[in-house]
């Protein structure tokens, strides 16, 4: 069995089937934690937006987006993936689901993990100017890590503290650090 399989195995394992919506009064969203192989070792695959954007300008997150009409998690997290960076469904084996998590924007968000086929990536520039591959190795390194407030550029409502972990001149941090740091808690546990 290769490394691949062990590591989607032991997910299957540690991971809850994703389920419905949570029922909240807040708005609901949906991503995907996408799990690529590359080099021979597991990458988890982030979605760099634009600067112009009206909200998370310039900030590294999962391909996700808005719940449309009455679609469930995967349904919202699998077409927001297609449109962000074209990855068809077929690609996508669903694995699991983190625990769902209150974004600083009032939205409550449902975070799948799955493992995404080798496949072409094109970035809608509308919404992500490049795609990062970081060694899931590398996120499970805990030396990484650091607890520090959000940048100056943060917006909404933001807890004191976030986690953060540098990806060259690139910053991951906020609730996408948080899913990762979920992730790599089931990895351990």
């Amino acid at each position: 069995m290769s490394a691949t399989n062990d590591l989607d195995a032991l997910l299957l394992q540690r991971l809850p089937e994703p389920g419905p919506w949570l029922s909240t009064e807040l708005r609901l969203a949906a991503v995907v934690c996408p799990i690529v192989a590359r080099d021979g070792r597991d990458h988890l695959l982030f979605a760099v937006r634009p600067e112009g954007l009206r909200q998370h300008a310039g900030q590294i997150g999962f391909p996700g987006g808005m719940r449309h009409g009455d679609e469930d998690p995967i349904a919202c997290a699998l077409r927001e993936c297609h449109e962000e960076v074209a990855v068809p469904r077929d690609a996508v084996r669903v694995l699991g689901m983190l625990p769902p998590r209150e974004s600083s924007s009032g939205i409550l968000v449902h975070c799948l993990v799955a493992r995404i086929e080798p496949v072409p990536l094109v970035p809608d520039p509308r919404e992500v100017v490049r795609v990062l591959h970081v060694p899931l190795a590398d996120l499970r390194d805990e030396t990484r890590w650091r607890e520090r407030t959000p940048p100056p550029t943060a917006t909404g409502y933001q807890p004191r503290i976030s986690p953060h972990f540098e990806i060259g001149s690139d910053l991951l941090w906020g609730l996408t650090a948080r899913f990762v740091r979920d992730l790599v808690a089931r990895l351990r546990d």
